[in-house]
């Protein structure tokens, strides 16, 4: 209702509006308007099973087209969610973003409001007169799955969304994730997981998805990084306004590496050899390297004109009787993907024979810190080497070995040594803590074919991943259970004279454990 201003009546306090309103029974029937029932923001659906999804079309306007979004819900995730609440009015930055500069220019009329759903557990009940959540604990945090967002587009209309991954089903088992905080009520929820929305089709394709993803998870993660919106994306993507039609035509993959160069990242641009294609070790040896460092990948796959993000992996069975050297992709059995047509965490078999398969990814963009000089390459080429100087210590033998390695902080391997004390000799625990680590460091693990499938590991390596690649020894650390190497990076050029022997006490154990701190473990519910 349009008006323009508010006068007093000769009543008293009673206002009529100069538009029309000229006594106080119209004044009255105003007033009724606002003393009934509010307008509907919430409404609460309960669910015996995750099938009962379907009740959405029934409270969602055909703009966010809920039939679609209720059948892939339905499809996707686990019958442990047994309410939805549907938040209707919701402002959501990532769609204003593209509403403002593209949807409210257009002659079709675009609504600039969002619907929101909010996922729980069978404990949680929606009180509709006091618009409250209650659950008996009143640990409302701990029974939340998190949050969908539907655009009012008609068509690709699921936009920024984090669920958990504990309620997808045939999720990976390791997932990268972060803390992704939540107002709803005058509640402060946190849900962990990993951001994914649909491509708009109409101004963004399925890249500018998996660029949006991952600066989103990076923005969550890291202080560092700043928030960017979808329509940011679109721009950034190149040296101009492409305007509205351009980014849906389709992006390079230099287009998304400038998406990471102009978010501050530092990308490495890493494709597999055409020759060799499926059977370009290395290159999927990086691949999972990276993953499990927990840096999600912006995976290009050629063949399917598409591009994903990679956000976990699941190990296969362990395999007995396999000789020669193995490395932690010989051991993956599926990864984990965001990809734009799906809901988050799609678990793809490694091989082909199956028309989606890790192996169709043929080139990825890690955006990586600036401070990572030693790349995945590197460390591959130098961890085979290793068992040369590893005669000092003690590796098992080469054909008997899977050798795994990551990144990770120097302060998160001190965190894990100190939760794992009891497997170190003392001697060695104060090297690992006082050792003048760099911020980032490669962790290079070595375990026999029987450790692996227990999760332990015979020996360790710790380099410098500050390091520069004409380094012959960037190491800080290498140690089995018997047998250690501590190196002096004090001085640039020592080698040898730089390297000293320590003796370790057997403690008794089949191996320390592996290391897995990066990812987060899924939990099936």
């Amino acid at each position: 209702m349009a008006y323009t201003s508010v006068r007093p009546t000769v009543g008293g306090n009673r206002r009529v509006f100069d538009q029309g309103i000229s006594n106080g029974a119209s004044y009255d029937a105003y007033a009724r308007r606002f003393q009934s029932r509010p307008p509907l923001m919430y409404k609460w659906i309960s669910l015996a099973t995750s099938a009962e999804l379907a009740q959405l079309s029934m409270h969602i306007t055909s703009e966010y087209n809920p039939a679609l979004v209720a059948k892939l819900l339905s499809q996707g995730i686990s019958d442990a969610v047994k309410g939805v609440l549907i938040e209707y009015n919701y402002i959501d930055k990532d769609y204003r973003s593209t509403y403002y500069s593209f949807y409210s220019k257009k002659g079709q009329y675009y609504r600039s409001d969002c619907v929101r759903l909010h996922f729980f557990d069978q404990t949680v009940k929606f009180d509709d007169a006091n618009a409250a959540l209650v659950c008996p604990d009143r640990e409302l945090n701990d029974h939340y799955f998190g949050y969908m967002v539907l655009r009012p587009t008609g068509i690709a209309t699921i936009g920024r969304t984090v669920l958990s991954p504990d309620i997808r089903k045939g999720a990976g088992r390791f997932i990268i994730t972060a803390d992704h905080k939540v107002h709803l009520l005058g509640y402060k929820l946190v849900i962990r997981g990993f951001p994914s929305m649909d491509q708009h089709v109409d101004i963004s394709v399925c890249a500018h998805a998996a660029c949006w993803s991952i600066l989103r998870h990076y923005s969550e993660r890291y202080n560092v990084h700043r928030e960017y919106l979808v329509h940011e994306i679109t721009i950034m993507a190149h040296e101009f306004n492409p305007g509205g039609l351009v980014p849906s035509k389709g992006l390079q993959i230099a287009h998304a590496e400038r998406v990471f160069q102009e978010a501050g990242a530092f990308p490495i641009h890493i494709a597999r050899n055409a020759t060799t294609g499926t059977k370009d070790h290395p290159f999927y040896r990086q691949l999972i390297a990276y993953v499990e460092s927990g840096f999600p990948l912006f995976a290009a796959m050629h063949s399917r004109r598409h591009a994903v993000a990679l956000v976990g992996y699941e190990w296969r069975q362990p395999v007995k009787g396999h000789s020669g050297l193995r490395y932690a992709w010989d051991e993956v059995e599926t990864l984990a993907v965001v990809d734009d047509n799906h809901l988050p965490y799609v678990s793809i078999p490694k091989s082909s024979g199956t028309p989606y398969a890790a192996e169709a990814v043929d080139a990825f963009i890690v955006a990586l810190p600036e401070k990572v000089h030693y790349p995945a390459d590197a460390v591959d080429r130098l961890a085979p080497a290793l068992f040369t100087l590893g005669r000092a210590i003690g590796l098992p033998p080469k054909d008997d070995t899977i050798v795994r390695y990551f990144i990770t902080t120097g302060s998160s391997y001190r965190h894990f040594a100190r939760e794992h004390a009891s497997e170190f000799d003392p001697k060695l625990l104060q090297y690992i803590m006082t050792l003048p680590y760099a911020q980032f460091i490669w962790v290079v693990e070595f375990s026999t074919e029987e450790q692996w499938a227990n999760g332990r590991v015979e020996a360790r390596a710790v380099i410098d991943a500050t390091a520069s690649l004409r380094e012959q020894m960037p190491l800080w650390l290498f140690h089995s259970r018997t047998d250690a190497l501590i190196f002096d990076r004090k001085q640039v050029g020592q080698i040898a004279s730089g390297m000293g022997g320590l003796k370790l006490a057997n403690i008794g154990h089949a191996g320390f454990s592996r290391m897995d701190r990066n990812l987060r473990p899924t939990q099936t519910k």
